[in-house]
C-alpha cells in the first residue's frame, strides 16, 4: 500500500478515491441493514395505531405518557358521570322485611306458645305474603313519575332501574292499567306512621278524574320512601315532620286517634314518646 504522506500527488489521489469508495460501500451496507429494522418498526406502529379509511391506513396521533393517560381517563369518566346525573337519576326504594318478619314472629308465638292456631295461620300467611312481596316489588321515582316494577326474588335492587313498568291488570283497588303515576296527578298522600312506617297512601286523578286512592303496606325501606316522597311528591294535606324528628310522638301526632290518646297521657309519658325512636331491636338508635 502506498504511503499517503510520501506518495506522489497522483498516487495520493488514487488512494483517496479507493478509501472513499470503500467508505461508501460500508455506509451502503450499514444503511441496508438499518432500513429493514426501521421499516419493521414503522409497520408495527402503523398496525397498532392506525385507522383504515377507504382502504388507506391513517396513523393515529401518538398516545400521551402513561401518567397523563390516567388523568385523561378520569376526566372523561367524570364527564360521563355528570351527563348521567344531568339526565335524571331514578331512585329505587329497596325492599324491607320488617313487617313480614314481625308478623311471622307473632305467628310463632301465637301458635307453638299460646296454641292459638287460627291466629297462627292468619298471621303466618299474611307475614309470609308480605315477606314474599318485599323480595320482588320495587317503587321507583324519576323526576316526574312514580311507578312500580317487579324483580325476581333475590335479585339486586339495581336491576329494577332498567325494567319496564308493570301493570295491575284489572285490579280495581289500584285502578287497573299501568302502575305509573305522574307527581302532578297526586292530590294528597299520607304516611302511617312517621317514625314507625306501616302503611303509605296516595290519591291521584290520572286513573280517574274523581281521584283513585292507592294503599301499600311498607314492604320497602320506609325511611327512604318517606324522604323521596317529601322531596318529589306535591305537598300533603297534613304537615309531615322531617326524618330527623321521627319518634313515637310523631307517629301519634299523624292520626286523630293518636292525638286523642296523647291527651290522656302524663307529661312524663309524653316525654317518653319523644325519646322512643324506631322499632325495638330492629332500628339502630
Amino acid at each position: 500500500m502506498h504511503n499517503l504522506v510520501t506518495a506522489p500527488a497522483p498516487a495520493r489521489v488514487g488512494a483517496s478515491l479507493k478509501v472513499a469508495a470503500r467508505s461508501a460501500r460500508v455506509s451502503s451496507a450499514r444503511t441496508a441493514a438499518v432500513v429493514p429494522v426501521v421499516a419493521r418498526h414503522r409497520a408495527s406502529i402503523v398496525s397498532t395505531h392506525a385507522t383504515e379509511f377507504d382502504g388507506v391506513s391513517i396513523p393515529e396521533p401518538a398516545r400521551p405518557p402513561k401518567s397523563l393517560r390516567g388523568a385523561s381517563s378520569a376526566s372523561s369518566a367524570g364527564a360521563r358521570g355528570f351527563v348521567g346525573a344531568a339526565a335524571g337519576a331514578i331512585d329505587v326504594i329497596p325492599g324491607d322485611y320488617r313487617i313480614g318478619g314481625v308478623l311471622l314472629s307473632v305467628a310463632m308465638f301465637l301458635g307453638p306458645v299460646c296454641h292459638l292456631w287460627t291466629q297462627f295461620g292468619v298471621h303466618g300467611l299474611l307475614g309470609g305474603f308480605l315477606a314474599f312481596q318485599a323480595s320482588r316489588v320495587r317503587f321507583r321515582f324519576s323526576d316526574t313519575d312514580l311507578d312500580v316494577v317487579f324483580i325476581e326474588p333475590g335479585a339486586d335492587d339495581a336491576t329494577a332501574a332498567s325494567l319496564d313498568t308493570d301493570s295491575s291488570g284489572d285490579n280495581k283497588l289500584q285502578g287497573g292499567g299501568a302502575n305509573k303515576w305522574s307527581f302532578d296527578s297526586v292530590v294528597n298522600w299520607e304516611f302511617w306512621f312517621p317514625g314507625f312506617p306501616v302503611l303509605v297512601y296516595y290519591k291521584e286523578n290520572q286513573t280517574k278524574a274523581e281521584g283513585q286512592p292507592h294503599f301499600f303496606p311498607i314492604i320497602m325501606d320506609g325511611k327512604k320512601l318517606y324522604e323521596v316522597m317529601l322531596e318529589k311528591m306535591p305537598k300533603s294535606v297534613n304537615e309531615k315532620p322531617p326524618v330527623s324528628e321521627w319518634n313515637l310522638d310523631t307517629a301519634f301526632e299523624s292520626t286523630s286517634l293518636g292525638r286523642s290518646i296523647k291527651e290522656n297521657l302524663s307529661d312524663e309519658q309524653k316525654e317518653q314518646l319523644k325519646n322512643t325512636t324506631g322499632f325495638p331491636f330492629l332500628d339502630n338508635k
